[in-house]
């Protein structure tokens, strides 16, 4: 038996008035290093990640029990981010090329709150739902190159901030002022 284990993607853009602009969606080539790592430390073991600040960490199954997706709105640390850079993914990545931080004057996103659905299996599918809007409240466009999924784990009672997946979209949408960005991720499984 073939098990395989798959990252899609879903985007939707929506003009200002909520007609959908832009739709894709596809399989997903990103995960970095930093994820195979994290699932080594969830099966008891102490491993090293790089943050998104480039700072080399040693993670323990004790730290992934404090671990979060579910960024909060207005949260641009963890969750899902969205980017302008262009160069291809690699294993190493370990942050967004060019991020694209929170507010709402030019150039900025307006991140909403990051969602997380419990795992559901259809067939022999096993998957869940992480999805997060942006809102580009400023009077330029700007076009989406990158996206990329950061957890948050707590070591030592300081929160980390950890890439583990990062793509870099071959049709990039543009958001024109007031329209808005849905991505989701789902990761999944099939034996």
């Amino acid at each position: 038996m073939e098990v395989k284990e798959v990252l899609e993607y879903e985007l939707i853009v929506r003009d200002k008035n909520g007609k959908i602009i832009y739709h894709k969606s596809g399989k997903s080539k990103s995960y970095v290093a930093n994820y195979n790592k994290l699932i080594y430390a969830f099966m008891g073991n102490s491993v090293n990640v790089t943050d998104t600040g480039g700072t080399s960490i040693t993670v323990s199954t004790a730290d992934l029990a404090n671990n979060d997706v579910k960024a909060i709105e207005g949260d641009d640390n963890y969750g899902i981010l969205f980017g302008t850079g262009t160069t291809a993914p690699a294993p190493g990545d370990y942050k967004l090329e060019s991020k694209i931080s929170h507010g709402d004057g030019d150039n900025l996103l307006r991140y909403y709150a990051t969602s997380c659905t419990a795992p559901t299996t259809e067939g022999t599918t096993t998957y869940f739902v992480v999805e997060r809007s942006a809102k580009n409240n400023g009077t330029v466009d700007i076009t989406i190159n990158e996206v990329g999924l950061v957890l948050k784990v707590v070591v030592g009672g300081t929160p980390k901030y950890v890439l583990i997946a990062r793509d870099v979209l071959t049709s990039p949408p543009t958001l024109t002022p007031g329209s808005t960005l849905t991505f989701r991720y789902k990761p999944q499984i099939t034996t």
